[in-house]
This record gives structure tokens, C-alpha cells and sequence, in this order.
């Protein structure tokens, strides 16, 4: 969300100067408490909680379809930041923020169609977002800078396009036609930019019909000489180094859920906007580590904005980042990734898998709780965090091999540990139809 603010904002600065069970470590049997606080219902998992039915569990990830190339047919390859979607019948929609345009694939993964391309015109983009359907399954598309949304069918047909007279992000379209999105909202002053972030349901017109959640950040701005510039930047960048970042989905019944982790908690709204519920979670916070900070240096480097900035002047930037001591209380991907990543995703059956770390190359451990937010699990899974979400019985991801993007279709299936053995869980049938 904001990331993508903070990102540009480097670049324009940049221009003046060139699944294996993670198990816990102590076993205990603490109890899950269900208590109320006023009209909201707040479910208490602690640190370790006692797993439904007394089994440990774990999900699985196998991959059965991968789309993309490192070389080959146009059509197949995809820029360094890409974002996704797929429809009721397994259709894949890749929105590739370097061409600027959406290509749709097959559920078997063969190319179909390409719609838009950059530009101001009706069927053209200057920035994109996740693609997304609505009621009558029309694909709709954000254009941030251009502060619009454009509607298309699923054979690429242009339909219409809506004005944002603000800058709308992450933008949800429920059922009754109502949108919950993120709103920021920029404040420059002499010595400092104030960014408020606020999620929000929207009715007519983007009228605001209820406030979810508001965030305020700000970026001192010290000076105009070349070493206050240097720290512009690293004051930019240390609002995402391992930061809380705010989170946002909508579920199929048009429940809302939102995240800010410096503390470890999800909140759950109505349909019309109301706090119901609240899951949050007694745990250990997480040390950024050495290699953790060496990795998000690595990523930040390979941007664009930083791409052509001098060594030396890299390096003074990176002396100016002050890395907390601990990792939020979940997170998605930890660097920088597409800006697309959501630190939690919804099963379709209303179970929630939520990320707690992330280490590049290594591992993703997830927090899973069920519908009603009762703890499941907290697993080690072979897949990627980025741009993770669940349809049609499947987990969806985005992969980087070799610098190079790939979409992911994975099959999923739910273990349970009987003795020294992993064996699938009888619920596979009722969770995986």
C-alpha cells in the first residue's frame, strides 16, 4: 500500500543523485478463552494453544502449474513486479506492472488474451492493480495515478470506467456494490510529511460510510544539502524496514478484515462497517537477524529507484537504517516484493492462514486459525508469501527463481501427526471439495 508511495518517493530522491511442521519448542495446553467486550467478541489464543482434537497439524503445499519463462514466447514472461488474480473457473489474470497490462491464461495455464497497455485512454493504464471481479463477474482494475477504475469483461472488453477523487488503494467491491479500500492521504510540511493511512467503506460517489482503521506516519525531511537527502531516505525506507504495514481483505460473505501488526491481532467488521470481533494471540516476538538485514539491502538494491545510485552513496544511505529489534506480529514478505502482499489470506471456508515469519529463501511459517478464529496450527510450508491467497480450492503465489517471475498453482491437504507419523486429516474432504 503505502510501501508503493514510499518506493516512488525514493525514485524522485534517487533522480537528484543518478511444508515441514514447525514445531513449538515446549509443548503446552493452554486454552483458547471466547470473551466479550462490549458488543465485540474477542477470541484469546495463547502461545501454545491446545489444537483441535489434541493432534498437531500442518498444512501441505504441491505444486501442480506453473506459468511463466526466464526466456521464450512475449507472452509468458513477466516483468520484476507482478500481481494476480483468478476467476470462478480457474482463469489466471496477471497484472505486470512494467508493461502495464493484464494477461489471461487458461486454468491450464495456456495464454488466452492481453487486456490494456499503457497510456490515458479508455482501454490504457498508468499503474495497476491486483485484478479483482464483482458482482456480475466483471474484471475491474485500479488505476492509482490516474485515479480511476476500469471495468472490463472477461473476454477484455472495455465496459466503463469510475473516477476516484482521491488516492484509493487495495479497492474491494462487495456484493452490494458498496467498496472497502485504503485511503492515504498526504501532508507536507516545512520539516516533515505526514501520511495517514485509513481503511474505510465506501458508498456512492466514494462517500465514507464507515471509518475501519487510521494510521498516521510520518517522514522527517531535516534539510536540502546532500547528507540530509541521504537521510531523507533512509527515514523513508525505515517506515517499511520490518514495520507494521496495514492489512485488508474482504471475504465472500463481505466481512472485513483488517491488520496493523505491532500487535498480534486481526479485527473482523460487518458487511455495514461494525466491529464484531477481534482474534488476537499471546506470542514471541521474532529478532531481526544479520542475514535478515542483509537480504532486505539486497532486494532494496535490485529496485529500479536505487538501481543507478553510486555505490558510495548507497552505502551512506544504508549506514542511516535503523532496523528495529524485533519483526512485526505477522508480516507478508518481510523486503520489498511487488507491494501487492497480504500478511494473511482467507480459505475459502473461512479459515485463516496468516503469516508469522518469513526468511527469503528458507522458510514461511504460518499461524492457521479456523472460522471462528480458534488456533489450528502453526506450520512450516514450502511456498512463497507473496501475493498468497486461496480460490477454487487451490493456494496461488508468486515465485522468483533466478530473478525471474513465475505464477504458482499449488494443491493443498491438511495433516495431522499420529505418533511419529504425518497422516491426512479425515477434514481434507470437507475443506478441499
Amino acid at each position: 500500500m503505502y510501501k508503493k508511495f514510499i518506493i516512488s518517493i525514493l525514485g524522485a530522491f534517487c533522480a537528484f543523485s543518478i511444508f515441514i511442521f514447525f514445531p513449538f519448542a515446549d509443548y503446552a495446553q493452554d486454552k483458547i478463552t471466547i470473551q466479550k467486550e462490549g458488543d465485540v467478541e474477542v477470541i484469546s489464543n495463547p502461545k501454545r494453544p491446545i489444537p483441535e482434537n489434541g493432534l498437531k497439524k500442518r498444512l501441505v503445499f504441491e505444486e501442480d502449474l506453473s506459468i511463466g519463462v526466464a526466456e521464450g514466447e512475449e507472452n509468458y514472461m513477466f516483468g520484476e513486479a507482478i500481481c494476480f488474480n483468478t476467476d470462478n473457473k480457474g482463469n489466471f489474470y496477471v497484472s505486470d506492472l512494467e508493461t502495464l497490462r493484464i494477461q489471461k491464461y487458461s486454468s491450464q495455464g495456456k495464454y488466452l488474451l492481453t487486456i490494456g497497455r499503457k497510456g490515458q485512454g479508455p482501454r490504457e493504464f498508468q499503474s495497476l492493480s491486483v485484478p479483482r471481479f464483482d458482482t456480475d463477474g466483471n474484471l475491474y482494475i485500479c488505476d492509482v495515478t490516474s485515479r480511476r477504475i476500469s471495468f472490463f469483461s472477461k473476454d477484455g472488453k472495455f465496459l466503463k470506467q469510475i473516477e476516484m477523487p482521491g488516492l484509493h488503494e487495495n479497492i474491494y467491491m462487495n456484493s452490494k456494490g458498496l467498496m472497502v479500500a485504503n485511503q492515504e492521504e498526504q501532508i507536507p510540511s516545512e520539516n516533515a510529511l505526514t501520511i495517514f493511512s485509513t481503511f474505510e467503506l465506501l458508498g456512492e460517489e466514494f462517500s465514507t460510510l464507515a471509518e475501519l482503521q487510521k494510521i498516521k506516519r510520518e517522514i522527517a525531511l531535516p534539510g536540502k544539502d546532500l547528507s540530509s537527502r541521504f537521510q531523507i531516505m533512509a527515514n523513508m525506507i525505515n517506515l517499511m524496514v520490518f514495520k507494521p504495514q496495514d492489512f485488508l481483505t474482504l471475504a465472500r460473505n463481505d466481512f472485513i478484515y483488517v491488520g496493523h501488526p505491532d500487535e498480534y491481532e486481526i479485527k473482523i467488521f460487518s458487511p455495514e462497517g461494525k466491529l464484531l470481533k477481534k482474534i488476537i494471540r499471546d506470542y514471541e516476538p521474532v529478532p531481526v537477524s544479520q542475514k535478515d538485514m542483509k537480504d532486505f539491502e539486497e532486494e532494496l538494491s535490485l529496485e529500479e529507484t536505487f538501481r543507478n545510485v553510486p555505490e558510495d552513496y548507497r552505502k551512506k544511505i544504508f549506514q542511516l537504517i535503523k532496523y528495529p529489534k524485533y519483526k512485526p506480529a505477522y508480516q507478508s514478505h518481510t523486503l520489498i516484493g511487488s507491494g501487492f502482499n497480504q500478511s494473511f489470506a482467507l480459505m475459502e471456508n473461512g479459515w485463516l492462514a496468516l503469516i508469522v515469519d518469513y526468511v527469503k529463501g528458507e522458510y514461511t511459517i504460518f499461524d492457521l486459525f479456523n472460522h471462528e478464529g480458534r488456533y489450528i496450527a502453526n506450520f512450516e510450508a514450502a511456498i512463497p508469501p507473496e501475493g498468497l491467497f486461496f480460490n477454487n480450492g487451490k493456494a496461488y503465489a508468486i515465485s522468483t527463481e533466478e530473478g525471474y517471475k513465475f505464477v504458482k498453482r499449488y494443491r493443498i491437504k491438511l495433516q495431522e501427526l499420529k505418533g511419529n507419523n504425518w497422516v491426512d486429516s479425515p477434514l481434507n474432504k470437507q475443506i478441499f471439495k
